[in-house]
Order: structure tokens, then C-alpha cells, then sequence
């Protein structure tokens, strides 16, 4: 038993590490400490979880993910890049880095980077090329003449790309176009995922020595607008710089004149001495804490500080159409699904437990006794205890099957749906036995009313002998047959349907009004149940008909044992003797089922038996 237990890793030996964390995916860390192993993993699977039950000096932590290496061709948010335009060229910033709608990768960046501008007359002469990232450890941000390509290649070609509006021509600004909404300095670089990586962030710079500028950078999780305040920037020019958003109190302004033409944001401001942004600075990141909100445009000086005018990023976006993530589509972490729901509930040994889940989860059910005097006032003598997996149905509900001993039970049901975890959903189950008496059933009777009957009598319709009887299930069907009669008489066969108390009704009269002696006899008759078992009995009665000088014309008889024979209100034949009145009887009914009563024969002449039903009181 000792063997089958939990064991301990031997963490003296690297190989006895090595070889239980052979072929197990998933592990992203771990390191040995005080007699323990420290896994780190992204998520549990079923073979770590395997793994820390196994050895019982094994702590696995969660949300550790795998890491990437840095690469020189890393490409993120704040690096230089080269523009050509003819033989001449630039350099510019790189924004921020992403993914499009269609998880292409992209940079975010200043759309006049993009196009040649006539010096002259700020008219433009055609676009630019994308060329090669500028090798970070010589540009201007880190104290180099900048303007030395990486030699990882071209980053790629302009997408969307647009620099203001109509130029802003001549000395009378009364005769400039007005701005529009559409006038942003705003263009987009897909990137040839050939030669760079797209990796998320904006750089602080302080990773320039060794060109690669990814490995020191601020997280950036959204796009969204800015807010007065604190702002910072990167740039190959300036590197990392912070500012102050101009309140609208002070620069109540939505577009300003960039190079002839208007472009819409807003404005920053910072000491003389220590600018926000200078040329070379186009197109970096701006933003604020976490969230991105706009690539440099323009700047200068405004009352002796420094200026820069923000092309606001979720403004652009809109006005483009570009569709922008942050994180690339498909590598999103999927949503953690719903806790499974389950009330707290009482079943009889073996009974289903039941619960909700989001529909086709798997969902791992555990249980155990309760802790004693958990569960006040119940016998708490519980001995099982397990676990099984089972799938949500098309509505999401669950069910396994509960424990047989009695007792009271701790219940958790966790949900996994496209491999993520739910969080735990913990209910108790109290499993005892209904000790409610079920009625025992009612005893069978039969009641032959009357048990003689003058002949006369017999023929007419609304007379004859009723027959009736109880103790059977409702609904059941129940035949009654005549066997045995006069010697000239053939018996015959009647079926009924017990009522909701378990009792039926049959009508016997002559049909041949014109010789009732015909009908003169003893009859004898047996009523069985259609779920009757092997050892149970036919009711037996009779009935004789006989001459009219020696009948007395009808009325009350008793059933065969000397009781009262009538039915009381609930047909259950105990009743005065008015012979199961509250059975029904319908004339139409009587014609349908007379059709199939079945004959008596007397000698030649066809003489029929007919079954009618009592009508209600």
C-alpha cells in the first residue's frame, strides 16, 4: 500500500530530475529548493497534474509562460527607421507595433514619413520607401550621427498612409480650406514578417548599446484617448522623453498647421532644454501609462518651451479605417468559462446529482464524506468518496450518479471548456433513504348487482346486471368473461379501462326483448387485470336469471361473499348498492361497444350479450 502512495523526487540528482520531467509539455521553469521542486507552467494539463500527484514534493505554480529569445531583428515601438525618397532619404520612428484584423503584422506610424515634400513648395512629389531598421547603438538617441541601417533588411511596404489635408496656400488665411476630420498625419507599414519580429511594447532605450531595443520596453495594452497630464515618448531622435498635455484651457485647438497643412490631435509642451520631440522624433509613440494615444507629428517652440503637436492615435485609427490589435487574433489567451452552478441537495441512495455548466463542458465532479457534524442532524456514516468527468448537454445540464451509503457529502464540479479551467464550484449532498410509506394498494373486489333477475327485467336496457369491480391501477385494462352460463349458452368477452380509483363497470342485458326465457340460467364469470402477475387470482362471480314468477324483478343484490354490493362516490364498490352509478355510461358508448359485446347463442337463434356503462349520478 506504502508503494502506491505519493513518493518523493530524489533532488540530489539532476538526472532523477531530468528523467521525471522527460516527455512532460509544459514546464517553463523550475528549480530545487530546500527539499522541494518548483515547477513553473502556464497551465496545469493533465500530465503536470499527474506529475504533482505522483511525488509529493512537488509544487507547480501557474501563469508562468514561456519566454521568448531576443532577437537583433526584434521589432517594437520607438526604433528608427530608414525612408529613400529618389537617391536622397530619412529617417523616421516607428510608432507602435501590432497585428491587423487579418493577424498581419504592422507599425503604426507618421503618415508625412511617407511622402517626398517638395521643399519649396511643400507640394508632394510622390511616397517614400520603407527601408531598413536604424541600428540602435549609433543612432542619435544613444549619442551616435544615426542614419546607419540595421542590416536586417526592408521592414516592409506602406499601407493606409495620409499627411493632413488640402496645402494651406497663400498669405490670407481667410482663403485657406477648412479642416476636416479626415485630416490626420497617420500611415501604416506592413511589415515583412520575413526579416522582422513584431514583438508588443515601446522602447525606453536603455538596451541601445547592445541594438537591440526590445529588451527593455513599456507594456502597452490598449489604444485609447489622452488626458491632461503627464505623457511620455519614444523616438530615435530624443530616445525617451515625458511632457505635459496642453490643457484646452490654454490651447483650445483640435487641428494645427503641420508643414501647410492641417492635421488633427493635440498639443505637448516641455522645457526648452529638455524637448519632447525633435525632428527624426516623426511618427514615435506617444503615450500614457499603459495605453498608446498618438505618434509624434510635427513641433517647434511655443513661449519659449518646447512644442510638439500629437497626431491622436484613436482618432486616426477611426478616421482610417485601420483595424489594430494590440495582441495578434488566434493568440489571445480564451476566455476562462463560467463556474459550474449546483444547489445544495438531498437524494436517495444512488439517485442522479445534478448541476449547469456552459454547454458541451467537460466537467470533472469530486466528492467526499462531509467532516463530521458538518451537516447538522444527519447521519453523517458516508463512505465513498471519487471522481468522474462528464460532458454538459446541449443545454448545459450534468448529472453523475450519487453515492449509495448514506450520509452527507462535499461536492465540487469544475468546468474545462477549449482547455481553460473554470474556477470551483463546491455544494453539499446529503444522500438518505425516503422513509415515507407507500399506500399499500387497494384490495380487489367484485360486486354482482343483482346476483338474480327476473328474465323480463333482463332484456330491458336500462336494467340487466351490472358487474363491478376495483383494486386495479388506473388506466389498466380489464377483461371480464363470462364462463360458463346454461348449457345452450355460449360465453362471451368484455374489456374495460380501470378509472383514476382503480375501478371498472360491465353492463350484461338480453338484446332479444321477445323471448327472455331464452336467457334463463346460471352464469358464472371471471374478471382479470392486464397486469395482473402469475400469482394472482381472477375475480369470480355470477348472476342467474330467472322465470318472472320466481324473480323479484331487479333491485339490490350483494357480491359473492355476502357484503354490500353497490359503489360509494369514489367507485371503489362499497358504497348503498346502486351498482358503480358513478362509473360511466354513455349512449354512445353503449353503441360502439355493443357492436363488439360478442353473442349468446340459444339454439338456433342468435341472442347478444351487450355491455353498457353505468351512467354518473
Amino acid at each position: 500500500m506504502a508503494d502506491s502512495g505519493p513518493q518523493k523526487l530524489d533532488l540530489q540528482s539532476e538526472a532523477q530530475i531530468q528523467k521525471a520531467l522527460s516527455g512532460i509539455e509544459g514546464v517553463n521553469a523550475y528549480g530545487a529548493d530546500g527539499g522541494e521542486l518548483n515547477i513553473g507552467v502556464a497551465k496545469k494539463t493533465d500530465e503536470i497534474k499527474d506529475l504533482e500527484k505522483k511525488y509529493d514534493n512537488i509544487n507547480v505554480n501557474e501563469g508562468v509562460k514561456e519566454l521568448k529569445p531576443y532577437a537583433s531583428n526584434d521589432l517594437v515601438g520607438g526604433a528608427g527607421y530608414l525612408v529613400k525618397a529618389g537617391e536622397a532619404g530619412g529617417a523616421c520612428s516607428t510608432g507602435f507595433t501590432g497585428w491587423d484584423g487579418d493577424g498581419n503584422p504592422v507599425v503604426l506610424t507618421a503618415g508625412h514619413c511617407s511622402k517626398i515634400i517638395n521643399e519649396d513648395t511643400n507640394e508632394f512629389d510622390g511616397d517614400t520607401t520603407v527601408g531598413e531598421t536604424e541600428q540602435p547603438s549609433t543612432a542619435e538617441a544613444n549619442g551616435g550621427e544615426g542614419f546607419q541601417a540595421s542590416g536586417e533588411g526592408v521592414i516592409g511596404k506602406w499601407g493606409f498612409h495620409n499627411f493632413g489635408g488640402d496645402l494651406l496656400e497663400g498669405a490670407d488665411q481667410d482663403e485657406w480650406p477648412n479642416p476636416s476630420e479626415s485630416d490626420i498625419d497617420f500611415a501604416v507599414i506592413d511589415v515583412d514578417e520575413s526579416k522582422y519580429n513584431v514583438k508588443g511594447g515601446i522602447t525606453d532605450w536603455t538596451s541601445a548599446d547592445s541594438d537591440d531595443l526590445s529588451k527593455s520596453t513599456t507594456d502597452i495594452t490598449e489604444v485609447g484617448a489622452h488626458e491632461e497630464g503627464a505623457i511620455s515618448k519614444s523616438g530615435r531622435t530624443t530616445g525617451k522623453t515625458d511632457g505635459e498635455v496642453l490643457p484646452r484651457s490654454e490651447y483650445d485647438y483640435d487641428y494645427q498647421n503641420v508643414g501647410g497643412r492641417w492635421v488633427h490631435g493635440f498639443g505637448v509642451t516641455s522645457p526648452a532644454d529638455e524637448p519632447f520631440s525633435q525632428p527624426g522624433d516623426s511618427g514615435g509613440g506617444v503615450y500614457q501609462g499603459d495605453t498608446a494615444v498618438g505618434v509624434i507629428s510635427g513641433g517647434g517652440n511655443l513661449g519659449g518651451e518646447s512644442f510638439t503637436w500629437v497626431a491622436d492615435l484613436d482618432h486616426s485609427l477611426e478616421q482610417s479605417g485601420t483595424d489594430f490589435n494590440l495582441e495578434k487574433p488566434g493568440d489571445e489567451a480564451p476566455e476562462t468559462p463560467d463556474a459550474p452552478k449546483a444547489k445544495d441537495q438531498t437524494i436517495e441512495p444512488g439517485e442522479e446529482v445534478t448541476g449547469k455548466a456552459e454547454a458541451g463542458a467537460e466537467v470533472e465532479v469530486t466528492w467526499k464524506p462531509a467532516e463530521e457534524g458538518e451537516e447538522e442532524g444527519t447521519d453523517n456514516h458516508a463512505g465513498e468518496e471519487g471522481s468522474e468527468t462528464v460532458k454538459a448537454d446541449e443545454d448545459g445540464n450534468f448529472s453523475v450518479e450519487g453515492p449509495e451509503a448514506e450520509g452527507a457529502y462535499t461536492y465540487t464540479a469544475t468546468a474545462t471548456v477549449d482547455g481553460e479551467e473554470s474556477e470551483t464550484t463546491e455544494f453539499e449532498v446529503t444522500v438518505e433513504k425516503d422513509e415515507s410509506e407507500t399506500p399499500a394498494p387497494d384490495e380487489r373486489e367484485i360486486s354482482v348487482d343483482p346476483k338474480e333477475i327476473a328474465a323480463s327485467d333482463f332484456v330491458k336496457e336500462d336494467e340487466g346486471v351490472t358487474i363491478t369491480v376495483k383494486g386495479f391501477d388506473e388506466g389498466e385494462k380489464v377483461t371480464l368473461e363470462v364462463a360458463s352460463g346454461p348449457e345452450n349458452v355460449k360465453g362471451i368477452t368484455l374489456e374495460e379501462t380501470a378509472n383514476e380509483n382503480g375501478a371498472a363497470a360491465f353492463a350484461i342485458y338480453g338484446t332479444s326483448a321477445s323471448d327472455p326465457s331464452a336467457y334463463l340460467g346460471k352464469y358464472d364469470v371471471e374478471v382479470t387485470g392486464a397486469n395482473d402477475t402469475e400469482d394472482e387470482d381472477a375475480l369470480t362471480g355470477s348472476f342467474e336469471v330467472v322465470a318472472d314468477e320466481d324473480g323479484n324483478g331487479g333491485g339490490t343484490g350483494g357480491d359473492d361473499d355476502g357484503s354490500s354490493d353497490g359503489n360509494d362516490d369514489d367507485g371503489n364498490g362499497d358504497g348503498s348498492g346502486d351498482g358503480g352509478s358513478d362509473l360511466p355510461r354513455t349512449g354512445a358508448e353503449l353503441t360502439g361497444l355493443a357492436a363488439g359485446a360478442g353473442l349468446l347463442v340459444v339454439g338456433g337463434t342468435a341472442v347478444v350479450l351487450t355491455m353498457r356503462r353505468k351512467r354518473n349520478n
